[in-house]
């Protein structure tokens, strides 16, 4: 018996999908549980709902239990959002600071070397997508721990940032390359994909050490100077990471209704019409039919589950 969902429901989804705090996604999953209507088609979404709910509310570990309230890492962190985006660097380099400024995270900013310790986590928004942002322990010429190692082998993109601040820039952005060029035979894609951020733009002497390094890896590099402290370039940033990840949104419209296009379904790009059922939920892969709506297609053309669709496109799940 299928769950019949209501399209809030997958509003809701997609929203805790972004969420950033365990109150946040508690909140959704609450209202999830609350809208779903309870017949025998929904009864492993219901007691899934249950489970997480119980699983939140109990916490990070039990009450009294030695230590309780800390935050615990592993070397594995989930992905969340349009993509997982990790950043690599030395020393001093700003990471802390983007994800600071960039983020609602709060990563401790400090001038003082290896200030950030264990791997920080914040969601960086994009027009009405957000991607997930990881600021790491900086690394040394002679030292890089396993934990950034895994994180940045299993990142969907990597982003070197070095600092227009430091004379030792090109040394630095050396040690950068050399950590990703190791891994770019054990990166889950082909194309190890990464771009390097000469940060601290607002910098004195900046201008004269981005003219340095344009010269010597220019050719080579897809370098984006910003300043985190002020905002500059940030835009331009945000719109080479959408491009550089390779991925579309897709908008589904229940039929009758509007098209809503502040939580899209996320997929790699050159996917079909039924990877975006799927995306939507499971239960759309059985869906009779559908329409679309985009400059590729004639308004509410009907297609087929493996028609390609493109980056804006509205599909019209009949079920």
């Amino acid at each position: 018996m299928p769950a019949n969902l209501p399209p809030t429901y997958y509003k809701l989804k997609h929203q805790h999908e972004a969420a950033k705090t365990d109150e946040e996604r508690l909140s959704l999953l609450e209202e999830m549980l609350r809208i779903v209507p309870k017949h025998k088609g929904t009864e492993k979404v219901v007691s899934d709902l249950r489970k997480r709910i119980a699983v939140i509310k109990k916490g990070p570990s039990a009450k009294g239990s030695k230590g309780a309230g800390k935050k615990r890492y592993s070397e594995h962190i989930p992905k969340q959002g349009a993509g997982q985006i990790v950043m690599l660097g030395p020393p001093n380099s700003g990471k802390s600071l983007m994800l600071s400024n960039f983020t609602k995270a709060k990563s401790e900013v400090s001038p003082t070397p290896y200030t950030t310790t264990m791997p920080v986590v914040g969601m960086l928004q994009y027009e009405n997508i957000q991607f997930q942002l990881i600021d790491t322990p900086s690394i040394m010429p002679d030292f890089i721990s396993s934990t950034v190692l895994t994180l940045v082998r299993n990142a969907d993109l990597r982003l070197g940032v070095v600092s227009l601040a430091s004379d030792g820039l090109l040394d630095e952005l050396d040690v950068v390359l050399t950590v990703f060029n190791d891994q770019k035979d054990d990166v889950e894609d082909d194309e190890g994909r990464y771009l390097v951020v000469a940060n601290q733009l607002d910098a004195p002497g900046a201008p004269d050490r981005l003219e340095i390094l344009t010269e010597f890896y220019g050719d080579e590099l897809q370098i984006y100077p910003i300043s985190a402290e002020t905002g500059e370039g940030k835009e331009t940033l945000l719109q080479t990471l959408y491009n550089t990840l390779n991925i579309v949104r897709i908008y589904p419209k229940a039929p009758g209704k509007s098209i809503e296009r502040d939580a899209p379904i996320v997929l790699p790009n050159g996917s079909t019409v039924l990877d975006a059922a799927l995306g939507l939920h499971k239960d759309f892969a059985e869906f009779k039919f559908a329409r679309i709506w985009g400059p590729e297609w004639l308004d509410g053309q009907p297609v087929s589950r493996d028609d390609v669709i493109y980056d804006g496109d509205v599909v019209e799940f009949h079920l």
